[in-house]
């Protein structure tokens, strides 16, 4: 379940009414899921999330890497960087619930 400290190896089944009272619905808890563009964990860890942030961001920055490189200026190569590498990488972050390990990958 959400908020848990430790990993459950049990699969637990929710059932929730539908219009169609007579064939209540099945739902069943999941290790992650995508929503929104972020990864979700039932133990509510973001070490996921954050990894696919960063991966995000290093292929953004490799498909600009000329840009990146180039003779432009260095003011204008670094706010460049800000605007297009790290909004990528740290979209989402401040619903991230960080221990002090995930701030070490920061």
């Amino acid at each position: 379940m959400w908020g848990g400290g430790g990993k459950s190896s049990e699969n637990f089944k929710t059932t929730i009414p539908s219009k169609n009272y007579d064939r209540p619905k099945q739902l069943e808890n999941v290790e992650s899921f995508k929503y929104l563009g972020s990864i979700l964990t039932n133990d509510g860890r973001c070490i996921c999330e954050i990894k696919c942030r960063f991966a995000m961001a290093k292929s953004a920055f490799n498909k600009k890497r000329a840009l990146f490189t180039s003779t432009l200026d260095l003011e204008l190569r670094k706010k460049l960087v800000k605007f297009y590498i790290w909004s990528r990488a740290l979209y989402g972050a401040e619903t991230w619930t960080l221990r002090a390990v995930d701030q070490k990958h920061l």
